[in-house]
């Protein structure tokens, strides 16, 4: 009997550990999704615009690209590096709802439910063509009425076809 207190221990305290693991992990507030704008191949030299999507939990929401300073975290998306597509422009969005935001006293910009962002890209000439992965970065912070999550940054794969050029 002795030697089963202590199992019994060991299983209450590594139930306790993993319920506590699970409560610090945040909910999944927002779902991103992203695409390139195209109905086919994209051809080396040219330019393309993706698409990133979210749609934001009943209850929060997530602050738009421009902030005021000292305010919460604006959302950034960014094409991460790679040999054949990069950001040729500036990245535009949903209108983005505005509000006095008393956890930062200021007036914030942001979305609720659902909103898109398009971001211009230039396709390089590749190395290699065909299915390729575009890099993509999204950094964010949600907040809802009672709480705000701290910034997170979500990272994305984005497959597009790229064709050889014409010449």
């Amino acid at each position: 009997m002795s030697g089963i207190r202590p199992i019994h221990s060991a299983l209450l305290l590594t139930a306790y550990l993993c319920g506590l693991s699970s409560a610090q992990v945040p909910s999944q507030t927002v779902q991103w999704a992203a695409s390139v704008i195209s109905s086919a191949a994209v051809q080396g030299g040219t330019n393309a615009t993706l698409e990133v999507s979210a749609h934001v939990q009943e209850g929060w929401h997530v602050y738009a690209l421009t902030q005021p300073p000292g305010g919460p975290t604006a959302l950034r998306v960014s094409v991460d590096e790679n040999e054949f597509a990069q950001l040729a422009g500036i990245p535009s969005a949903t209108v983005p709802e505005r509000k006095h935001d008393p956890s930062f006293d200021l007036e914030t910009q942001f979305y609720t439910h659902g909103f898109t962002l398009h971001l211009p890209l230039h396709i390089t000439q590749p190395t290699t063509t065909g299915r390729r992965a575009i890099p993509v970065s999204v950094r964010f912070q949600t907040c809802s009425d009672r709480e705000c999550q701290p910034p997170t940054t979500v990272h994305l794969s984005v497959p597009l076809d790229v064709r050889p050029d014409a010449t």
